[in-house]
């Protein structure tokens, strides 16, 4: 019977070359779910200064402003016809409006 000094070579690069091919193919998915995952993070918080921008509007007529959510910046319009949010996304800014119809 023969004492195994521990791995070969070989087999502790090819364990080495899989540990990289998995990990090379993983991260670029991980880093794009976290975009994704931010872009409806933001989206959400759009949609909360969406509501407070309608209540206000109702409450005082006040039809200009923006909000802090997050160290982001959310500025609203309303007008008779609609409601629009600008704020920066990950990687571009975006616009989010919606009608104002009865």
């Amino acid at each position: 019977m023969r004492n195994s000094d521990g791995f070969s070579w070989p087999e502790t690069i090819l364990t080495l070359s899989i540990i990289f091919l998995i990990g090379g193919t993983l991260l670029p998915f991980l880093s794009h779910l976290t975009v994704q995952l931010e872009d409806k993070k933001r989206d959400y918080q759009a949609s909360i200064v969406l509501h407070e921008a309608v209540k206000k509007y109702v409450d005082s007529n006040v039809g200009i402003g923006s909000m802090q959510i997050d160290q982001v910046n959310f500025s609203y319009v309303v007008n008779d016809e609609q409601l629009c949010v600008n704020y920066e996304g990950v990687r571009e800014e975006k616009n989010s409006c919606v009608s104002m119809a009865y």
